[in-house]
Order: C-alpha cells, then structure tokens, then sequence
C-alpha cells in the first residue's frame, strides 16, 4: 500500500500539473523493482516523470519501491490493459494509468477512484471522453472544468516509419477543444523538438529517456538534451 496520504485526486492534479509544466515523460519496462528507483532518482528531481510499463512482472513491485522511499513520488503506470492491472497499479502507489488503446473497464476503474487515466491510439477520443463524463456524473462540457486532469488522451503511435500522426492531435483539438495530448511511439530525439513546436503544450513520452540504466550519467547527459530540445521548441503549461 501506499505510504502516499493524499488523496488520488489530489495527486492527478499534481501529476497533470508537472506532466503540463516539463512535458517529458521517460517509459521503463523494469526488469527488476532497483531498475525503477535507480531511473526514478536519476530522471525525477530533472522534471521527468518515470511511467512504468506493465509489460513485466516487475512493475507492480517498481512502483511499489519508488513510492515505499519516496512517500511524495508521482509515477506512472504504463500500458495498462485491464481493470486488475489498474487496481494493482493505484494499490502500488501509482498517480496516473496509461493504456495503449480505449479499455472501457479500465477507464471505469479509474474513473471510480479518480485518478489521472489516459487511453491511446488513433481514435475513440470522444468515447473515452463521455465515458469519464457519465462515471463523474457530470455533462460532457464540464469534464475539463470539474476534472481536467481527465481532460486527456495519448496519440499512439505517434510516429511510425512510414507517417507522423500529430496531425489528429490538432484535428481532435476542434470538437475538444484543450484536449492534453501525451505523444508516444516514435518519439525520438531528432524529432521531438519538431513536435513540441506543432503542439506547444504537447507532453511527449520515449523509453529513451530511460536508456541506460547501467550507466546513470549517460542517462543524465542524455536527459538534459531532451530538456533542451522542449525548452527550444517553447513553454508548456
């Protein structure tokens, strides 16, 4: 359990605000929970928000390790695809759950212990949207007033070999307008500087950033480039 007392409102709010403000995120698949704190205390205190990837057995007891040593850490789950896995993400210590499609069930979850959940792909934005709406009983118009750190969605991919995608994040932007876009898949250090200019207030995800875990001042060296590159593109939030 979680030695973290705020409430999961409190700490989506928080986390938005710091995903809003340094709009990097470094995606860890953890081989063991050491991998994750060691990243987590490198990447942290440099504005970078650690998401941990559930993509192994080693995640849950991550999460678990960075928030036991560090009560007021903010960190992510990744690639979260049921409900189980959600609950076992927010019972680590977990502020925020990303998936890498629109799973209703896990939404649900989410939405019923409110906290930050953010759906991929290349679509269903407005069915994730209405869903969150109708689970905080609110109207659809009011989810990003009342709840705006569930005013949110991630374009995945963002980029593949053969098209770049950030163009739905501005066509998305007409009917929702504000919409928070996470930009992952793709991302990259040669072109993420150009995205950041197409989206001003994009926040943008690499496992990159995490790379190499053996080697802590080389990932500090390399996280400081990625810095510089969203400072050069412009402010976020």
């Amino acid at each position: 359990m979680t030695k973290n007392n705020k409430k999961a409102g409190e700490r989506s709010e928080l986390l938005f605000h710091r995903l809003r403000k340094n709009r990097l995120i470094a995606l860890l698949s953890p081989e063991n929970p050491d991998q994750c704190v060691r990243v987590y205390q490198i990447l942290y205190p440099l504005g970078i928000t650690l998401e941990v990837a559930f993509r192994t057995p080693a995640a849950a007891g991550g999460i678990q390790a960075i928030v036991s040593q560090n009560p007021e850490a903010l960190v992510i789950a990744g690639t979260v695809m049921t409900a189980d896995q959600a609950a076992r993400a927010m019972e680590a210590g977990a502020s925020g759950i990303v998936s890498a499609d629109y799973i209703p069930e896990v939404v649900e979850t989410c939405c019923r212990h409110d906290i930050l959940c953010v759906p991929g792909g290349l679509g269903d934005v407005g069915k994730q949207l209405a869903q969150k709406a109708s689970h905080y009983g609110c109207a659809f118009e009011d989810l990003q007033k009342k709840h705006p750190y569930q005013w949110i969605h991630k374009l995945f991919p963002a980029v593949t070999k053969d098209a770049v995608y950030a163009g739905l994040a501005q066509a998305w932007k007409g009917p929702f307008p504000g919409l928070q876009l996470i930009y992952t898949g793709g991302i990259t250090l040669d072109n993420v500087g150009d995205l950041a200019k197409r989206d001003s207030g994009g926040i943008f995800c690499a496992s990159a950033l995490s790379s190499p875990v053996s080697d802590p001042d080389r990932m500090r060296a390399a996280a400081e480039e990625w810095i510089s590159k969203i400072k050069a593109a412009g402010t976020g939030a």
